[in-house]
């Protein structure tokens, strides 16, 4: 009986969509359930013929995804061009530019919007010795939160497909480090702290096919071409005399929102913030008995590329 060993690998191209050769040094990220999943374009021949029978379909442009779910953690020691977090291909590849902050005593990596400059990555799932690729990708992605549990990375990769080949499974060395965990977040919308049991910031990237007829696949990379950030939470209703959800939906009222930073200790600590969330839906809802309101938001811009930012420090 084969054993179902997986093992996931991303690294960013020199040349787009050019594959680029993994390694064990580009795995090592804790992923839950990646898949694989190509899509190869199949077109019929509607020829006239004296015949209802058909021509075979010839198989056309070949695309392929990986979609991947990982806890989002730090490194356990100073951050530096070496060290950086696990993630830091697969937060790049959707579109959030990298700055790194070597402070001694306080090094950070922090990710926000970039609008250029974002890297296509070549990707790897390993899996009994059949390696499944794709290169010239980029993602769409969002976090996700529950109460007790991990700030999670939610991504699907679309890229140019890759034939499989046969391979040994990479065997990376893996951190020895607990995710931070979502309590005592300090989720706060305006400074006001709401009862709350989870939320989702999806980052709403938009991708397009760079159809290329020179390539061997049909495609010569996906592009990002776009973004809205939007999100949700569930918090328990209040007076409106302290919160007024609904007052500020039809104001249009934006407000700075914070989350952490959460974490056990230095370096494996995260925190995201947003200068101006505005309520898009409010929408009643029940938990455990008790009223809540299920909140629509986006994450809107203030000075540009600046609407969402995430830190590890």
């Amino acid at each position: 009986m084969r054993t179902k060993r997986r093992v996931i690998a991303a690294k960013i191209e020199q040349a787009e969509g050019v594959p680029e050769a993994l390694t064990a040094a580009e795995a090592g990220l804790l992923v839950i359930d990646p898949r694989w999943t190509p899509d190869i374009t199949m077109l019929p021949r509607n020829v006239i013929m004296a015949t209802f029978s058909k021509l075979p379909d010839l198989a056309g442009a070949r695309m392929a995804q990986i979609a991947l779910k990982a806890e989002v953690m730090g490194r356990g020691a100073a951050f530096a061009a070496g060290n950086l977090p696990l993630l830091s291909p697969y937060l790049r590849g959707c579109g959030l530019a990298e700055t790194l902050d070597v402070t001694g005593g306080s090094e950070k990596v922090t990710y926000k919007r970039a609008s250029s400059g974002i890297p296509s990555l070549t990707m790897g799932l390993y899996t009994d010795g059949v390696v499944k690729k794709i290169a010239g990708a980029r993602g769409i992605g969002k976090f996700t939160g529950d109460v007790g549990g991990a700030l999670y990375f939610e991504a699907t990769y679309t890229g140019v497909y890759v034939d499989p080949t046969d391979g040994a499974v990479l065997a990376p060395s893996y951190l020895n480090l607990q995710p931070p965990q979502l309590l005592g977040a300090n989720f706060l919308v305006d400074a006001f702290a709401p009862v709350l049991k989870s939320f989702e910031i999806d980052l709403g990237n938009k991708l397009a096919p760079r159809e290329d007829l020179n390539s061997p696949s049909g495609y010569k990379s996906f592009d990002l071409v776009d973004g809205d950030t939007r999100g949700r939470m569930d918090p328990e209703m209040t007076l409106v005399a302290t919160h007024d959800f609904y007052g500020r939906w039809k104001a249009g009222i934006t407000g700075a929102l914070s989350i952490g930073a959460f974490g056990p200790a230095q370096y494996n600590r995260v925190k995201i913030t947003a200068p101006r969330l505005v309520t898009t839906k409010v929408a009643e809802g029940e938990r455990e008995g008790r009223e809540i309101v299920n909140v629509e938001f986006q994450l809107a811009m203030n000075a540009g590329d600046d609407e969402f930012v995430l830190e590890f420090s």
